[in-house]
């Protein structure tokens, strides 16, 4: 068994990091923010009020206290904290518009929708025209039916940005709560003019015709929103339609309709959820109960269609505003959570997937990101306790097992994550495509356990399926060239993973330290030098690169080397042998090289 580092990058799973902690009084004067993505509403372009006192009394915090604590607590994405800081500036200065505007998308932002109501409506009278502000006001509206106020509310909207979209979605459902068919239906009619809007148009037409008691027009409109080929649609669509159609007692149509989607995958399980429920003789619940309910669809329809990593702030605004008029939405509530985790903010993101159903539909997805969050939450044996429980709940699924045995490979508990990816081996039965991956995973526990000969085969079978994989080339390449065998093969798997992969610093280790084993230290400390400046803070490649400046006649630069490798957190077995290294170097080389 040897030491992971240098062949692989998934030692430990990627955390999601949360924002710098670290953010100075000139950074939150600045007004320097998030980036935005390119609605003007959220733009935070507020001036910190000019009466602000700068020295803070001893035990109370000042105006101006509260809007850097507000700013600061922003920039953790902290929501609620920020939000309530800065409305106690905004107590004190009511009349700062900037600030109002900001404490407004806080407060909605944290899901304080009481809170966001009533900033919104003084936005509505200081006469700002902020179009979140009004479809919050519109929403709040539909939800008490009261269909007349909220038509005029979005009728007087200005439809730019996103407003294009989200207008005409909420005028909608604005009608078709009035049951004003034809007027909601005609209110559709500018998403034809958006190109890549076509499906989303369908599928509402489709909900509002299936809200109002038209079937027919409905199963027209869920078919044109599935197009000519249904194994090429939308899940979602081919979940809504299937739900009509058992709904209308055509079950053997709609189970024909979920042929080919019952799987592994989390859609799979969506389908499989359905079958289970045909066989029990139940039909769905209507989708759309409401007009609230339509107008929910419609807002997260437009944060699902976001790039995340660039317009996370108004996905989180859309989802706010769907789960405020429908607090019971899955769907938007699994995004909301996946935009929290990408802020590395997981006891949010851990509490919104508490709160979606277990037994429902998302449930299972929930669960399993739930997982991963008390994992990041270092609640690990929490964790494994819910995957282990959810593996025993459905012996036909593998996934909870795979992330089982990943957790466990994670904490270096290779034995029992082997037993675990042997479990959800033996449930896929056929490996084929994708499932590389089980194979790489099970492949490095093996090898770490002992177990090269099993190992071996995983790497040489996933290699069948993905044949450039640079994680799997360089593992095996790696593990060849420390055992001595295969070599001429290794270097050419090393040489292929590094030509995918010049920026990951244990794959171009893994290249040096072949080199250095192979008795060309020369080329090895080129490698090893662009290693290190890729992973600085590993213990294994600063060590590898010590030993390669020895062998080329560097030995000051070797021990300075070695001796960094002492404060960068080795295991007990690496800082035995950095010791010996900095007393006595090393012993003369082979002449074939270090596997000569």
């Amino acid at each position: 068994m040897m030491g992971l580092a240098g062949r692989s990058a998934d030692k430990f799973p990627a955390r999601r990091g949360g924002w710098c902690a670290a953010i100075t009084v000139a950074l939150l004067i600045a007004g320097c923010t998030p980036d935005n993505p390119g609605n003007e509403d959220t733009a935070n372009s507020e001036e910190p009020p000019r009466q602000f006192n700068v020295v803070e009394p001893i035990g109370q915090r000042s105006p101006y206290g509260n809007y850097l604590a507000g700013r600061f607590a922003e920039r953790q994405k902290d929501f609620a904290q920020a939000a309530a800081a800065l409305g106690r500036a905004l107590d004190d200065f009511p009349d700062n518009a900037g600030l109002l505007r900001r404490t407004f998308y806080l407060s909605l932002e944290a899901g304080q929708n009481d809170t966001a109501l009533r900033m919104a409506r003084k936005l509505e009278k200081s006469g700002a025209k902020i179009s979140t502000a009004q479809l919050l006001l519109a929403a709040e509206s539909v939800k008490n039916d009261n269909f007349a106020g909220a038509l005029q509310q979005l009728e007087s909207m200005e439809r730019e940005d996103l407003a294009r979209y989200s207008v005409p979605l909420a005028l909608a459902w604005a009608h078709a709560g009035a049951k004003e068919t034809a007027g909601a239906i005609a209110a559709l009619a500018p998403l034809d003019k958006e190109s890549g809007f076509e499906t989303l148009r369908y599928l509402h037409e489709a909900f509002i015709n299936d809200f109002t008691g038209q079937a027919g027009p409905a199963e027209a409109a869920y078919r044109a929103a599935l197009g000519d080929d249904p194994t090429l649609g939308a899940n979602r669509v081919i979940s809504a339609y299937g739900a009509f159609l058992e709904r209308q007692d055509r079950a053997s149509v709609a189970a024909g309709l979920y042929d080919g989607f019952t799987g592994a995958d989390m859609d799979g399980l969506l389908f499989e959820i359905a079958r289970e429920r045909m066989a029990a003789g139940r039909k769905p619940e209507p989708r759309i109960g409401s007009a609230a309910d339509g107008m929910a669809e419609g807002f997260f329809d437009i944060a699902s269609i976001l790039p995340k990593e660039r317009a996370s702030e108004i996905i989180l605004i859309y989802c706010r505003l769907a789960l405020y008029l429908r607090p019971d939405f899955p769907l938007a509530q699994l995004l909301l959570a996946d935009i929290y985790e990408g802020y590395g903010r997981y006891e949010e993101a851990a509490e919104i997937h508490r709160g979606i159903d277990p037994s429902g539909a998302y449930g299972w997805a929930a669960r399993l990101r739930l997982a991963d969050e008390l994992y990041d939450l270092d609640d690990v044996e929490g964790a494994i306790e819910l995957l282990s429980q959810m593996a025993d709940e459905r012996p036909d699924r593998s996934d909870a097992l795979v992330r089982l045995g990943n957790i466990l490979r994670y904490q270096e508990r290779f034995a029992e994550s082997v037993a675990a990816y042997d479990q959800a081996v033996e449930r896929i039965g056929e490996i084929i495509g994708d499932n590389w991956t089980i194979l790489y995973s099970r492949g490095i526990s093996l090898e770490q356990s002992d177990q090269w000969e099993r190992a071996e085969k995983d790497f040489l079978r996933a290699l069948e399926l993905e044949p450039d994989q640079p994680f799997v080339l360089n593992y095996l390449g790696y593990s060849w060239v420390e055992k001595g065998k295969n070599l001429v093969e290794a270097r050419e798997m090393l040489e292929r993973a590094v030509a995918q992969r010049q920026d990951d610093g244990y794959i171009v280790d893994s290249m040096g330290w072949a080199l250095y084993k192979l008795g060309e230290y020369e080329d090895a400390v080129v490698y090893l030098e662009r290693a290190v400046a890729l992973r600085p803070q590993d213990p294994v490649i600063n060590d590898h690169l010590g030993d390669a400046y020895w062998r080329v006649g560097r030995q000051d630069e070797a021990r300075i080397q070695w001796s960094r490798v002492s404060g960068l957190g080795p295991d007990d077995e690496l800082r035995v042998q950095i010791q010996q290294k900095l007393k006595q170097g090393l012993p003369a080389a082979n002449p074939g090289g270090e596997n000569g």
